[in-house]
């Protein structure tokens, strides 16, 4: 068996996403995919580097990868990053969404570690609960080279003699970044609202706030007794938005982990920023009933989760005269 995170998503009403990890359930002999070669792929590319985005390594990888595909009548229609796939709630939500939309019928992931390359293919069914599941389902080769690989995954696919129906494929990647995350109004302030709503605060780790046994979540819990003035609440990792809803919250605290870059992309800031490839946390408090993101004053990402928190919640009682 072969390590790897594999995805697991409930979609209720396409909006909560969850990632747990899969390391040893992967079935090696599972048929290929009945539609493999006549319906619409994606790719996932997970790099055991941290290339940035707009690395040579990262386009030219799925640039080669998209021909083999190609060549054998597979119709990848995007290919993103496993990384940004997992950049933070809201991103996992909007890439997944914006994936069920184009029609997809499997996933298609590339797993790049030192001196071997992985293909797994999963097929997925976007009016079950289930967008990708994990077990006997998954497909599974290897080679020493990418090379080595597709030519692996040709003998497999042309032995399997699936219906043919991709012909008109484009003729290179279609690289899934720019993806809007948010579809209400975005502000570069606080909302003064925090003062009087109840704030639901997602644990990082654990579905229980009763019982918080991680360590990360207990520095979570105890910035929060400290910086923030106004009522909140811990609540499970796991929870839905809808349930926060339901049990009166009006906001939820949310973040993203990626690149510098990618972060102004997907929170569609117009600067440019100082170290594109630095990979960083952003905070920003979400109306639940609206959508509406609110993300303070000042671009406040930084390297690590704690510090990134505790600048922006200073900046939110600075704004909010709570100094």
């Amino acid at each position: 068996m072969f390590g790897i995170f594999l995805l697991m998503v409930t979609l209720v009403s396409r909006a909560q996403s969850v990632l747990p990890e899969f390391l040893d359930n992967l079935q090696e002999d599972a048929a290929l995919p009945e539609g493999l070669q006549s319906t619409r792929s994606t790719v996932f590319l997970k790099m055991e580097s941290m290339a940035p985005v707009d690395s040579v390594e990262w386009y030219s990888l799925a640039s080669e990868f998209h021909k083999g595909l190609a060549a054998l009548h597979i119709d990848a229609v995007a290919y993103l990053r496993w990384r940004d796939l997992k950049a933070g709630f809201d991103a996992t939500s909007s890439y997944l969404e914006g994936l069920a939309d184009r029609e997809i019928s499997q996933i298609i992931i590339l797993e790049v570690q030192q001196g071997s390359y992985h293909i797994y293919i999963v097929p997925t069914d976007v009016e079950k609960e289930g967008l990708m599941d994990t077990g006997d389902n998954v497909w599974h080769i290897s080679g020493n080279s990418l090379e080595n690989a597709i030519s692996n995954m040709t003998l497999n696919v042309q032995r399997a003699n699936l219906e043919l129906g991709n012909f008109l494929i484009s003729e290179s990647p279609e690289f899934f970044i720019d993806t809007p995350i948010f579809k209400k109004n975005r502000f570069e302030s606080f909302q003064p609202d925090l003062k009087l709503d109840k704030l639901a605060v997602p644990l990082m780790h654990s579905p229980d706030p009763e019982n918080i046994q991680n360590s990360e979540d207990q520095e979570l819990r105890s910035i929060m007794r400290q910086q923030y003035p106004f009522e909140y609440q811990l609540v499970g990792n796991t929870m839905s938005e809808e349930l926060m809803k339901k049990a009166g919250y009006q906001y939820v605290l949310r973040y993203l982990y990626a690149e510098e870059s990618t972060l102004l992309t997907l929170l569609d800031y117009q600067i440019t920023p100082e170290n594109p490839s630095m990979f960083g946390y952003k905070y920003y408090f979400k109306h639940l009933i609206t959508g509406d993101i609110y993300l303070g004053e000042n671009w406040d990402s930084r390297p690590g989760w704690q510090e990134a928190l505790n600048v922006h919640l200073h900046n939110m009682r600075k704004y909010l005269n709570q100094e």
